[in-house]
Order: structure tokens, then C-alpha cells, then sequence
């Protein structure tokens, strides 16, 4: 080995090169252009092929001839690709310069670095880092720790370098990008943690360093040019939760042993707090990913230990001292407070970062919104939810609704062996929430899902830079007439999709690599703010998107259906505004994805997915409304409701005046107002044969609104302010007035505290009239009338008029969901046929074998109809059921009309005699002829799968469920065969008295159904989450341990040659003394005769948990893999 004839200490470069790009040069010929004499580099190539690794081989080559180049065989982290020089650099005698890949030395950095370290006695010195492409501007000067292991950057992002941080000083972190270490401090740490990879590296090499009693010293004269651009480099990793794993882990391993209990119960405050103020200053997602990261501290406890106990022999400072180092209270939360942060822009050809003004504005925002949704929301917070419309409420027992989900039958209605709603697992699943307190949990989901919305079009806003267009686009979301009208009426399917919708968006642009772009670049053909995101990024926000999906698609089907058709609206408007092709196949290739994959998590329920499922009922003909009272959104009666028409005067000055990127999201948020729009209109006029409920078409409006809001906000200083005088200035600031003018109906609708709703409920009117568990046995309830008045969804008899049926006992939640067709169902509307032609006089006989004992005509329901404003009965309705001769009319409120059955059939009973006989024969006319009688026999048995006991005696045992041979009736344990009765419910014969028992043979394959849907829901989570391996113990192997360099052969004769030109004015001396050592108990010799020090091992296996990088050699590792050079 060749020696340097100044012989000054040695230092060994150690850089980790990974892809490198055509900047790869400059940071190579920095390096050749170093000044300090005894400088030997060392490459260590992450490339994963050898005709890869020969291309970058060459290129340092060319530069650096003498340069020792070898590859790591694996894909690993950057800490554990440093680590490596341990095996390759032998001796202790000498300096490793740990840098990355993409950075450019000034010609006397080294030199610098070497200087100050001998002069300050410190174990790690590094430099001031700059930015690559503008060396004006500071990148980092050291940076602070809080005792959270949160990094406090020292200087303003963007901060310009007028030399005010040029005083060497003691820091607590340096940056990994370019550090100087003692080759002996080095290895007695065992240098990085092989278990962080990527991002925090540093913090826990500087940390245990102080530990030893070692300085961590600052150099500023020494300059180093920074790409920072690993979240570009590397779109394959999940940089955001990566910073927060490490960063606990860092707490966990290295926080003393005496205040590790407090500093836990510290960190799980700090994370609620976190998370509370990340929802108000628009950065939950890190909240979020620091919560994750706490979380996965407890399965990695094993690997914590283990850590804990092979650095436990470097602690030799006491933890007071180090303690003394870290800045006091919590950075993290300070930036929080303060806006304090730096956000990723994508720019013309790439990405860069910027500082984001601090604002009290969001802050602000949120809690205005908020205060306005719980202030006209206090009714219901304080004594419930009204039973109006879809507001029903909740079973009481999540319990129970797992029962009946893994049942193979569904007993609303007439009952049919069908698979229920994946919504009764989603309802059970999710009133862990509220402690499964059902009908909090249904109060949570309608004001909740109000503020759940909202913060989706915070989160999608967040595609804009500016602080204003965020507010913009969540105030015009929340406050247009839409959800106050929905509120009131009790449309909670609506409510649904309003909040699902801004995430679906958020999601399917994630997916697609649509990020904020860079808003200083106005004057650039840039249409769309597109990063180059991978495969792993992509897959994650796709699982995302197809789990929100799945689970609003589990309440309402039809979602399914608009879904799909925003996502091609939004393809297609990409195309429209110039935009990249890309980005339109990625935007309808999710949604795709996203819709296939949703109807697969809702098998089987989605099999059985018919027209009536998705569909409403036909409407009677056009609603008369005009073009400008659909457009306001808002219900008619609502006060000053015309006023919101100002929110469209946005989305024509978005289109007129917007440029670049904001253009293309001003057409997509136009051509969802345009869209759904005329659909709605068309829906309304009944145009067309789309039978969609009119609230479904304008969440997506809702939308387009508040995206044209915020593209009008966000681009009124560049679109508006920077351009000459004209037009464009008046038009803008008329539409931001807009946005104010249009908010005032929501307001108002804030002071009822019940958003209008109904005091008397037609729910509550049906449980005061019908009886509950009568003495007559169990019944049925039919209800027809216009379909906007039936209390739960029913189907088509003709357009204007459907029908529902409904079991005894009080509405709930469940019976907003649609049932599935039966031969039961083709009774009634036969027996509706004969009713509306006037052929029967007979109806109640035709009814009677299905149990239905009441037949109820809705008038007003409070809502869609009221006593000011009732909703037409349909033509001939009342009159053809007032004509039947077993239809008695009761007494009842005047908002209904109910008539009783009076040749009623309990749903189970016991015939004898002239009725046994007729349920042997089929066919409305026979029926009608026949002078029923039964008696109540079976009670329950239409609870759910078939299951009753009852003594019985010769004649006929009915059972009123559509035929079903999985229905069987034993008599004293003996079975008796079943036969369809009346030609459509179960009878079976009976010859002898005796105990009978009504069961109902579960499909077994239903079993096996829940337990794949189970299983795919998990799989999508675990993508979605973006989990990689499992909890098993794997590694790999490091480069070819041969020995490249001995550091203890270098000696010093001339030392003072290395530091005598450097200048020290200003020098802060954070310890006080000269006379500070480098490592605890140990002084650094100007003459390098560095005395060793005790190493500790810290070989150590990481859990699998931990990401793939981060595997190292075990014991007995083949470590001679083939070298390359």
C-alpha cells in the first residue's frame, strides 16, 4: 500500500452509491479535487445487476483510478452499506468521511474538517451543507434533538447564507450526508443501526456518540453541496412512516433506563396531542404515522431489548449530561404551532422544497366549521337522532348482527336464504368506536360523516400549495345547502357518499402521482403537479381507495356505480385541459381497479346486487322544479337558498382566468359540475330513464364547487395579481365575494339545532299505531304510496308508486337496506294488479298467506312531504283500497292512512278445516274465494333463520316464508316433509298432535364465504397499510470481508501542516474548555497516537418486522460472495 509522503492522519471516504444520475460526476470530481494529501476513497455499489454495476464502476474509475469500489449483494439501507468500511478499513489510527451519494465538496472541505476536529478535540465533525442547485441557500448547519428524537433544523427553511451561522459549535445531530468520524469512535459504536435504513440514521449514531463523551462539532468553513432528494430517488419507500418509525425507536433504545417509563407515558400524550393539533393544521398524516410508529413499538419490543443491551457498555457519560443537550419541550409539536415545516413541490423537470408560510387561517377554519356543525347539530348530539327518513336507529347489540350476518338467511321482509349486507359487519365492526353503543355510533356517523367530508376536501385541497385555496375549497364543501337539506330530510345514504367522495378523489390522484406542484412556476407549460411515484406507492394508495370504497359500497351499492363515472369524468377532463395521457389512464385505471376490487370485498351480498339494489323507484314524472332551484342543492323550503347560486360564478372564473396546473383542476372541477349537473337536471324533469335519487347527483357537484373555489383562491396572486390590468382582476375578486355570498343558507340553517329535521317522525308515528308482538301473532306491515314517502326503500309497481314490506315491531337501521326479490314479492304485486284494475274486492285474502295484517298510505312524512306542501297521493290509490271488502280503515294521524286486515294470517299459525285445504291450492282466484281462519302458532319464527316451538295438532302448520326445503318442522322429533303453501309460503302436514319444532338447515358454504371475505378485506388492509414482510427472521449477506485499507500504518510527523490556515473566529465552545476530550476519559493527541477504546459488540438480528434493508449477516453468514470492482 502506497503511503502519502506528508504523512498527515488518513481519511477514508465511505460512500454508498445507489442509481446514481448524471450528477454523479460533479460529487466524483469534488472528491478528486480534494486538497488534504492522505485521501482514499472507498464505493460501496447497492446496484442489484452486474452490467449496472460495471456502467457506475467505470464512472468512478475514469474520475478517481485509485479509488476502491466494491458491490453489496442485496438491496440494503444506507446505515448498514456504511457499516461495511468496518470489514474493509482495518485500524483505528485515522478518519472515516461518511457521505452520500449526491453531494459536491468544496476542494478544502476535508482539510477543514480534519483541522477542526483535531482543534476541538471532537469525535464527529461536519459541514455546513448548502443547496445543490442555489449555494445560497442553507440546507443545514447541524441541526437540534428534543428528547423525542424530533430534529429541530436550526435554520428557516429557504434561509439565505450571509454568513450568521459560521461559528463552530456543538451540535446534538450532524447530517448523514457528510459526516467526519474517528475511525476508533467509529467502530467502538459499531457504527450505524443496521435496523434504520433510511432517515434517521444519523440521530442514532450522534446520539450514542454523546453518550460516549464524544463532541459533535459543526464546521462551517467547510461547504458541501446537497441534492437532498431521497423521497424523489426513492418513491418506493414509505419515507413519511419510515421518519416516524425510526424516530421512536431512537427514543426507545437510547432514553436512559431510569426515564424510559416516563418518557413513554410522555410520548403517548405527545401523540394524541399530536394528532388533535395535526387535524387542525392540515398534518394528520403525520400524526397519523407517529401514532403507527408508537404502535409498532410493541411487537418490535424484542428487538428494542436486544438493542438496548448491546449498547448498554457505550453509555459512559451520565444521561443528566447528555439530557443537558437536547433542546427542551418538543419540536415537533412547536412546528406544528408554528406551520414550521417544508413541503415537496413537484417543478418542471423536478422536485423541490419550499417553505410554507406559518398561518393561523387553518387553524381558524376548522374550528369555525366545526363549531357551526356541533352548534346545528346540538339536538341531535344532546337527545338523539330523529327517526326521519334513513335515520333509524342502530340495533342495539353489534353482537347480533354478527349472528345474523354468518346465518345463511335473511329474515327482513318476506325472508330469503340470501347473504345479508356486508354492512352489518362494517356496523359491528365499527361500534368499537363508541364503546358499541349503537345509537351513538348512528349520531357519529351522520355528524360525524359531515366533518369526515370536510376533512376529505382538506385532504384533497391539499393539491393546492396555498393555505387559502385549502380553506376555500373545505369551507364551499361544507358550506353549500346540500348536507343541512340531507340533515333534515334523513338521507343518510347521501351523507355516505358526501363524505366518502373528497377521499376517493384524494386517493385516486395519489394513485395517479398527481402532487402540489411548485406555485412559482405560473409561467410554465406545467398542467398537472406530477411526481414520479413507484409501484409500492401506488399499490398502497389504490388499497386505500378501493378499502373506502368497499366500505361506503357496504351501506349504499349505488356508490359502486357514481364512482365509476367520476373517475372517467376526471380522466377525461384531464385530456380536455391538455393534460398528460398518463395521468388520465392512471386516474381511470384506479377507479377501475378500485370499483372491481370493492365488488369482490362485498361478496356475496354483491352478487345479489340487482336493478332494485342500486336504483330508486321510478318517479311519477317530472318534480317541476327549476333548472335554479336544483342548482342551489338545498331543499326549496330552506331560507335564502337562491344565494348559494353564487358558488357556480367560481367555476367559470376558474376556467377564464386559471393557468398552468390549476387550469387542468379548474376542468375537472367544471366538468363535475356539468355533468352531474345536467344529470340531475335530467333526473328532475325525468328526462331519462335514470332512476338515481336526486341527493346522489349532487355530492359530486358539491365537489366540483369547492375545487373551483379553491383553484380561484389559490391562483389570485399568480393568475390575477401578476398580470396586467384587465378583466381578469374585477371577475376574480367577484368570485372570491361569491364564495362568502353563496355560504350565507348554511349558515342560517345552522340556528334549528336539528338542520330543520321533523319533530314528529313518521317512525315514530308507525311505533304508536302498529302494535309490537301482538297477541294475534307475528304480521307484516305493506306499505304503498309515492316512493319519496316510504319509510324504507321499496320497489317499482308502477312509476310513481312502489311498495315495502316490513315484519312487526319498531323500524331499524337494517331495514333501509333493499331486500332481495321473492316469490312473496310477486304476490303482492299481483294482488297490487287486481287492486289497481278493480278485478278484487277481496284484497286482504290475497295478502293474507303473506302475513300482512296492515296496509299503510303515507301522506306526509315531515321531510319530503309536509302539511304545507304534501306530495300528490298517486291517482285512485286510496279509493282502490277503500273499495275492498276486507280492508277496515282505523283511526289513525291524518299524515297516514292505514287500513287492517281482517282476513290476516299470522306468519306462523295453525290451519284447519276450509283454509287448510286452500293452502294446498295456488292462484289468486282460488284464494280469493276462501274464508280463511288460522290460529298464532310458531311465534318468532320470521326472527331471523326460521327457528320456533310450538304444540300443534292435526291440519296444516304455515309458516308464511317463501318456500324454502331448508325449512323442516319436526313433531316430537320425527320430520315431516314441507310443500309449498297458497303456491308461494312453506305448509307442512301434520296427522298427529305433538310438540313441534321449526329449524332451518344452515348452507354450510356460508361459513367458508365469510371467512374469504374476512380474509380479503385483511389482505387489502395489510396492502393498503403498507406492511412488508412477516414476523420471521431472515438475512443477508455484506460485501467480501478482505481488508482494503489499514489505517494503523499511517503515522503523523507534520501535523500542524493540516490545521495552521484555518481561521477561528467566533468559536462557541459548547463544553467550555480546550482541554474537552473526544471520548469520555480520553484526550486527543495532535499527534494521532489515538489510544483505543474499548468497543462493544453490537451485532444484533433484527426482527423481520423491520424493513428488508435493514437485515444483516447472522453468525456463520457465508460472507465471501463475488466481488466486483
Amino acid at each position: 500500500m502506497e503511503t502519502d509522503p506528508q504523512l498527515v492522519p488518513s481519511v477514508v471516504s465511505v460512500m454508498v452509491v445507489h442509481e446514481p444520475g448524471d450528477w454523479f460526476d460533479e460529487t466524483l470530481a469534488s472528491l478528486a479535487a480534494q486538497d488534504y494529501t492522505n485521501f482514499r476513497t472507498l464505493f460501496l455499489l447497492t446496484e442489484r445487476d452486474d452490467e449496472g454495476a460495471a456502467e457506475v464502476s467505470s464512472r468512478i474509475r475514469t474520475v478517481l483510478p485509485s479509488a476502491f469500489v466494491r458491490t453489496l449483494p442485496g438491496t440494503i439501507g444506507f446505515g448498514a452499506g456504511a457499516n461495511e468500511v468496518l470489514r474493509l478499513v482495518e485500524g483505528d489510527n485515522g478518519f472515516f468521511l461518511i457521505c452520500h451519494d449526491d453531494i459536491a465538496l468544496a476542494p478544502d472541505a476535508v482539510r477543514v474538517l480534519v483541522a477542526e476536529l483535531f482543534r476541538s478535540n471532537a469525535g464527529i465533525v461536519g459541514p455546513k451543507l448548502v443547496d445543490w442547485d442555489e449555494p445560497r441557500r442553507l440546507q443545514h448547519v447541524g441541526l437540534g434533538l428534543d428528547r423525542f428524537g424530533e430534529v429541530d433544523s436550526i435554520i428557516e427553511p429557504g434561509e439565505y447564507d450571509q454568513e450568521q451561522h459560521d461559528a463552530v459549535r456543538d451540535v446534538f445531530v450532524l447530517p448523514s450526508a457528510c459526516l467526519l468520524v474517528r475511525a476508533d469512535l467509529f467502530r467502538a459504536l459499531g457504527g450505524f443501526d443496521p435496523a434504520i435504513t433510511f432517515h434517521g440514521d444519523d440521530i442514532d449514531l450522534c446520539w450514542r456518540a454523546h453518550h460516549t463523551g464524544a463532541r459533535v462539532v459543526v464546521v462551517p468553513d467547510a461547504v458541501v453541496r446537497h441534492r437532498e432528494q431521497l423521497e424523489l430517488r426513492r418513491p418506493d419507500l414509505p419515507h413519511r412512516t419510515m421518519r416516524a418509525r425510526h424516530r421512536m425507536r431512537a427514543v426507545a433504545t437510547l432514553t436512559g433506563a431510569s426515564r424510559l417509563l416516563g418518557r413513554s407515558i410522555q410520548m403517548v400524550l405527545l401523540t394524541m396531542v399530536e394528532l388533535l393539533v395535526g387535524l387542525f393544521t392540515g398534518r394528520f398524516g403525520e400524526a397519523l404515522a407517529s401514532l403507527r410508529a408508537l404502535g409498532g413499538l410493541i411487537p418490535r419490543t424484542g428487538s428494542i431489548v436486544k438493542r438496548r443491551r448491546a449498547i448498554a457498555g457505550q453509555r459512559i457519560v451520565h444521561e443528566r449530561e447528555v439530557l443537558s443537550l437536547q433542546d427542551r419541550g418538543s419540536s415537533r409539536l412547536t412546528s406544528y404551532l408554528r406551520g414550521k415545516e417544508t413541503t415537496t413541490y413537484v417543478g418542471a423537470d423536478s422536485t423541490v422544497r419550499r417553505w410554507r408560510e406559518a398561518s393561523f387561517g387553518p387553524p381558524l377554519a376548522w374550528f369555525l366549521v366545526i363549531l357551526a356543525v356541533v352548534v346545528g347539530s346540538r339536538h341531535f348530539i344532546r337527545g338523539g337522532v330523529p327517526s326521519v327518513g334513513e335515520f333509524l336507529p342502530f340495533p342495539d347489540s353489534p353482537g347480533d348482527l354478527l349472528t345474523d350476518y354468518r346465518a345463511s338467511f335473511d329474515g327482513r321482509s318476506f325472508g330469503s336464504a340470501s347473504p345479508l349486507p356486508t354492512g352489518w359487519v362494517v356496523m359491528a365492526g365499527a361500534s368499537v368506536v363508541t364503546l358499541f353503543r349503537m345509537q351513538a355510533l348512528l349520531m357519529f356517523s351522520i355528524v360525524g360523516g359531515y366533518l369526515l367530508g370536510a376533512f376529505g376536501a382538506w385532504r384533497l385541497a391539499t393539491v393546492f400549495p396555498l393555505n387559502r385555496a385549502r380553506i376555500a375549497g373545505m369551507v364551499v364543501y361544507v358550506g353549500t345547502p346540500l348536507v343541512p337539506g340531507l340533515l333534515g330530510r334523513g338521507d343518510w345514504s347521501a351523507i355516505a357518499w358526501y363524505a366518502a367522495l373528497p377521499w376517493l378523489v384524494h386517493l385516486v390522484r395519489r394513485a395517479a402521482g398527481l402532487e402540489p406542484a411548485d406555485p412559482t412556476v405560473a409561467d410554465l407549460d406545467i398542467t398537472d403537479g406530477i411526481a414520479p411515484v413507484g409501484w409500492r406507492h401506488r399499490v398502497r394508495a389504490i388499497g386505500f381507495l378501493s378499502l373506502v370504497l368497499a366500505a361506503v359500497t357496504a351501506f349504499v351499492p349505488l356508490v359502486i356505480a357514481l364512482w365509476a363515472v367520476v373517475g372517467a369524468v376526471l380522466a377525461l377532463a384531464t385530456l380536455l385541459a391538455g393534460g398528460s395521457w398518463r395521468v388520465a389512464a392512471w386516474l381511470g385505471g384506479s377507479t377501475a381497479i378500485s370499483v372491481a376490487v370493492a365488488f369482490v370485498l362485498n361478496l356475496p351480498w354483491s352478487l345479489e346486487w340487482a336493478r332494485g339494489a342500486l336504483w330508486a323507484p321510478e318517479a311519477a314524472g317530472s318534480t317541476g322544479r327549476s333548472i335554479a332551484d336544483i342548482a342551489t342543492l338545498g331543499a326549496d323550503d330552506q331560507r335564502f337558498v337562491f344565494m348559494a347560486l353564487a358558488l357556480y360564478l367560481p367555476v367559470v372564473a376558474a376556467v377564464a382566468i386559471t393557468r398552468a396546473w390549476r387550469f387542468t383542476w379548474s376542468v375537472r372541477a367544471a366538468s363535475l359540475v356539468v355533468v352531474f349537473g345536467a344529470a340531475l337536471v335530467a333526473v328532475e324533469w325525468d328526462a331519462i330513464e335514470l332512476d338515481v335519487a336526486p341527493a346522489m347527483l349532487a355530492p359530486p357537484i358539491a365537489l366540483g364547487l369547492a375545487l373551483s373555489a379553491s383553484a380561484i383562491a389559490g391562483g389570485f396572486g399568480t393568475d390575477v395579481l401578476s398580470r396586467g390590468f384587465g378583466w381578469r382582476q374585477p371577475v376574480a375578486v367577484i368570485a372570491n365575494l361569491a364564495v362568502v355570498v353563496g355560504l350565507a343558507p348554511a349558515l342560517l340553517a345552522v340556528g334549528s339545532g336539528r338542520w330543520d329535521a321533523p319533530n314528529t317522525t313518521m317512525a315514530s308515528l308507525l311505533a304508536a299505531q302498529l302494535p309490537d308482538d301482538p297477541a294475534a301473532g307475528d304480521y307484516r306491515a305493506l306499505y304503498v304510496g309515492d316512493p319519496r314517502l316510504l319509510p324504507v326503500p321499496g320497489r317499482t309497481f308502477q312509476p310513481g308508486v312502489a311498495y315495502a314490506v316490513t315484519d312487526d315491531g319498531a323500524l331499524e337501521f337494517t331495514d333501509r337496506f333493499h331486500v332481495p326479490d321473492t316469490r312473496a314479492d310477486e304476490a303482492v304485486e299481483e294482488a297490487l294488479s287486481l287492486i289497481a284494475s278493480g278485478s278484487t274486492l277481496r284484497a286482504g285474502r290475497l295478502l293474507a298467506p303473506l302475513g300482512i295484517r296492515y296496509v299503510v298510505i303515507p301522506y306526509t312524512d315531515g321531510a319530503n312531504s309536509t302539511s304545507s306542501d304534501p306530495v300528490p297521493v298517486p291517482d285512485g290509490l286510496l279509493a282502490a283500497f277503500e273499495n275492498q271488502l276486507d280492508l277496515g280503515a282505523i283511526y289513525g294521524p291524518p299524515s297516514l292512512e292505514i287500513f287492517v286486515n281482517q282476513a290476516f294470517i299470522p306468519v306462523g299459525a295453525q290451519l284447519t278445516g276450509e283454509s287448510a285445504e286452500a293452502s294446498r291450492t295456488a292462484g289468486a282466484e282460488n284464494l280469493a274465494q276462501v274464508d280463511l281462519d288460522a290460529q298464532p302458532s310458531m311465534i318468532g319464527v320470521d326472527t331471523g333463520p326460521p327457528t320456533a316451538a310450538n304444540e300443534v295438532i292435526p291440519g296444516v302448520v304455515h309458516v308464511g316464508i317463501p318456500f324454502d326445503d331448508r325449512i323442516t318442522l319436526t313433531v316430537d322429533g320425527t320430520e315431516v316433509d314441507g310443500r309449498p303453501g297458497f303456491g308461494v309460503t312453506t305448509a307442512f302436514d301434520i296427522d298427529t298432535a305433538g310438540t313441534g319444532r321449526v329449524t332451518y338447515d344452515r348452507d354450510e358454504s356460508r361459513g367458508w364465504w365469510t371467512a374469504s371475505q374476512l380474509a380479503l378485506w385483511f389482505v387489502v388492509l395489510v396492502v393498503a397499510a403498507g406492511a412488508r414482510a412477516p414476523f420471521v427472521r431472515r438475512r443477508t449477506t455484506s460485501a467480501h470481508d478482505e481488508t482494503l485499507i489499514d489505517l494503523d500504518e499511517q503515522w503523523i510527523e507534520h501535523a500542524d501542516t493540516v490545521y495552521d490556515d484555518v481561521d477561528h473566529d467566533g468559536y462557541d465552545d459548547g463544553y467550555g474548555s480546550d482541554s474537552t476530550t473526544g471520548v469520555a476519559g480520553e484526550a486527543l493527541d495532535p499527534t494521532l497516537t489515538i489510544g483505543p477504546i474499548e468497543t462493544t459488540e453490537t451485532t444484533e438480528t433484527t426482527d423481520a418486522d423491520e424493513p428488508i434493508e435493514a437485515w444483516l449477516d447472522e453468525p456463520g453468514a457465508d460472507d465471501d460472495p463475488e466481488e466486483r470492482t
